[in-house]
């Protein structure tokens, strides 16, 4: 029983339809996350230098955080993964 029905034996309808509705996108999210690491070999590694990891002074971000920025607006020029209906 999921933790979310709060004591109810079931969903009600709009609450399944919201679900339906949240797994569908959730799926495309997660086929483009797979589509951007697999393009970019910069993010399939797994030995990351820790200063790339750390906010420098004066920084909002960091270089990790600033290069998956730039991999996901390059994918974002890319065709889209969600078929048009």
């Amino acid at each position: 029983m999921p933790a979310f029905t709060r004591g109810k034996s079931q969903l009600s309808a709009y609450e399944v339809e919201e679900t339906r509705t949240i797994a569908n996108v959730r799926i495309h999210v997660e086929r483009v996350i797979g589509l951007v690491r697999r393009k970019y070999q910069i993010l399939q590694s797994r030995a990351v230098p820790i200063e790339h990891m750390l906010t420098k002074p004066g920084e909002a971000l960091a270089l990790i955080d600033k290069i998956g920025v730039i991999c996901c607006a390059l994918s974002n020029l890319s065709v889209s993964v969600v078929p048009l209906e």
